[in-house]
């Protein structure tokens, strides 16, 4: 085997491990807002051990490759690569910004013996739910531009477009609901 196809199964393999990682982190985001009880939020705050290290190693593999593969290819000046790597580093920031606040809902976790007001409303982020729709969206934008390889105004229009569907996607599938306490009063919206 080639040092080109083995960078090239490493990029491949690597996509793929970032998004099992998106796909557990939407799980884990999704089975959080649905806990009713401590330990079922505990139980899904992370559920697999060291994800946001899982999926910074998938990052940096995917853009190291990605660059390896362009060079070789003589593929740097072309639109869908340039867009590519933006798109790539707008990911970095909505994942550092989610791996804090997940941090913080942990810490919280640890540190009570009951879901109050408090972190039933922490577990209900829209900055969350926000920032993972468009990790995913941009994330599939930048599949679609390595499979397409378009020029430079596709290339924007499916960059824009998934962040606009980045943008959309939270107001269309993450839903709002009120559950009521024993008590009879609301505690959060989920």
């Amino acid at each position: 085997m080639s040092l080109y196809g083995f960078v090239l199964f490493l990029h491949v393999a690597a996509v793929l491990a970032l998004f099992v990682c998106l796909s557990f982190e939407a799980l884990s985001l999704l089975r959080l807002r649905r806990a009713s009880t401590l330990a079922e939020a505990r139980l899904w705050v992370q559920p697999v051990p060291r994800l946001p290290l899982w999926t910074g190693v998938s990052a940096l593999v995917v853009f190291g490759s990605g660059i390896y593969l362009a060079m070789r290819m003589s593929a740097f000046g072309q639109a869908w690569i340039d867009l590519t790597i933006v798109a790539l580093l707008a990911i970095v920031p909505l994942g550092a910004l989610t791996g804090k606040r997940m941090r913080t809902i942990r810490q919280a976790l640890t540190n009570t013996s009951t879901l109050e007001r408090d972190l039933i409303s922490r577990l209900d982020d829209s900055l969350l739910k926000v920032s993972l729709s468009m990790r995913i969206c941009i994330f599939l934008g930048i599949v679609l531009l390595m499979a397409a390889k378009p020029g430079l105004l596709p290339s924007v229009s499916i960059v824009v477009s998934s962040i606009f569907l980045g943008l959309l996607w939270p107001l269309a599938f993450w839903r709002r609901r009120t559950l009521v306490s024993a008590t009879g009063t609301a505690v959060g919206n989920r």
